[in-house]
């Protein structure tokens, strides 16, 4: 049996851009990874790809990006074996951290190693893509400025770690219905930054250009954002929500958001170097 760690990610900025022909948009966008993980394994299996996942509320066919990035690998390879998946769960899905994108990266890491047959890196990271944007990031992690609809992945010289608060509200949010908000907001346009501004702002955060859309479908999380400012240095919504990250929070933060938001959840975590997270992974 082999096994894998999923790690999640936030994006420390999120600019949009038009619509591309292919009807993705346009993004800029630096991620950064962080130690909150799901967990994946991997064992042969006579023929074909069986799943189980211990969240009953998750796919548990080609609906989950596990099971499509399985069978896309092993149509690619030609491969004669097939093999049986479980993923244990521990990042909250529809909360923007990359959750599934990550799963089916640890997918196609683990299954190259099953099946002793591993693409190229570019071939790697094409079939990546084909399975969603975000998912050629998770091949290599750590700090990155990602392009294109999300398939460009330029890595970032590692930093010192940073400890994070992450506070998750009672609710998901999806990432389709927020980026179709956007889109009616904006009909489909935008113009991308020449760079983004945390690299010149000082500050951890930048702009998620999908917070107004997040705020016009949930409006509840303006309570949670004003909250999470007042008891940190900054605070933003990662990605399409609905996770808000706090950097360097106050003492008392997780038990007084815990008070005042019922319902959610507050994990610790810290970001991860590209050396750390291609180390921990399997």
């Amino acid at each position: 049996m082999l096994i894998g760690t999923a790690f999640a990610k936030i994006n420390r900025e999120l600019r949009i851009g038009a619509v591309r022909p292919d009807g993705f948009h346009e993004i800029l966008s630096r991620f950064a990874s962080i130690d909150l993980s799901d967990r994946l394994t991997a064992e042969p299996w006579a023929e074909g790809v069986a799943f189980s996942c211990d969240d009953a509320s998750l796919p548990q066919d080609e609906g989950n990006l596990v099971v499509r990035a399985a069978r896309l690998l092993r149509a690619h390879l030609g491969a004669a074996a097939g093999a049986r998946l479980r993923l244990e769960k521990g990042i909250p899905s529809g909360a923007g951290l990359g959750g599934g994108s990550s799963d089916a990266a640890t997918a196609l890491r683990l299954l190259c190693r099953l099946w002793e047959r591993e693409p190229p890196p570019a071939k790697l990271s094409e079939i990546a893509a084909r399975l969603g944007s975000d998912v050629p990031f998770f091949l290599t992690g750590g700090e990155a400025d990602v392009r294109g609809r999300g398939e460009i992945v330029v890595g970032r010289p590692d930093t010192p770690a940073v400890e994070l608060t992450i506070l998750v509200p009672s609710f998901a949010i999806a990432t389709a219905d927020v980026y179709a908000a956007h889109r009616r907001e904006h009909q489909g346009r935008g113009v991308l930054p020449a760079r983004l501004d945390i690299e010149g702002s000082g500050r951890f955060f930048g702009a998620n250009d999908l917070a107004k859309a997040i705020l016009a479908i949930r409006p509840e999380m303006g309570a949670l954002l004003q909250a999470a400012r007042a008891a940190s240095e900054e605070a933003a919504i990662t990605g399409s929500g609905s996770a808000i990250v706090l950097l360097r929070p106050s003492d008392d933060a997780a038990s007084s958001l815990a008070a005042a938001f019922p319902g959610s959840r507050i994990y610790r975590a810290r970001t991860l170097s590209r050396r750390e997270y291609l180390a921990l992974q399997c």
